[in-house]
């Protein structure tokens, strides 16, 4: 479940977010090398992954986006997306706010490369057959009235 700025969250009596505990960082850099850390502290993703890696960081107003980690650029398709506790994460890493224990992965990919569920795969290939079947039905039927 994901945790926004605004959502309830664990605070001390001054109001200031109290820093989760017990974090793991997984970074895969797409090639082969995959960067591991555990027993991390800190209150969002941004602040977890910036105390151990060199990032760099986009901002839209409040909004952090990480354009690089480690010199790995987003370039073209490519690009640094986020999962935690293995949900795809659409907040802005300054955003997401951590809780104890939580697993937060990196993976340098395309933006669909890994959020397609391959229990589609079945449904779209039915899909693309019946509507090539309609098309040339359609077709057919389209040429015999010409004639």
């Amino acid at each position: 479940m994901m945790s926004l700025v605004n959502s309830s969250h664990a605070q001390s009596n001054s109001g200031a977010i109290i820093a989760a505990e017990g974090i793991t960082l997984t970074v895969d850099f797409g090639n082969g090398t995959i960067k591991e850390y555990s027993n991390l502290n800190g209150s969002s993703v941004l602040e977890v992954t910036s105390s151990v890696l060199e990032v760099e960081i986009r901002w839209f107003g409040p909004f952090a986006y990480i354009k690089g980690i480690e010199g790995f650029l987003g370039e073209g398709e490519y690009g640094w997306q986020y999962w935690v506790n293995g949900e795809f994460a659409s907040v802005a890493v300054s955003h997401y706010l951590l809780s104890d224990n939580d697993d937060v992965a990196w993976v340098y990919s395309t933006p669909t490369q890994r959020q397609q569920d391959p229990s589609l795969v079945p449904g779209i290939i039915i899909v693309s057959t019946a509507g090539f079947g309609f098309i040339a039905i359609v077709y057919i039927g389209t040429s015999r009235r010409i004639r």
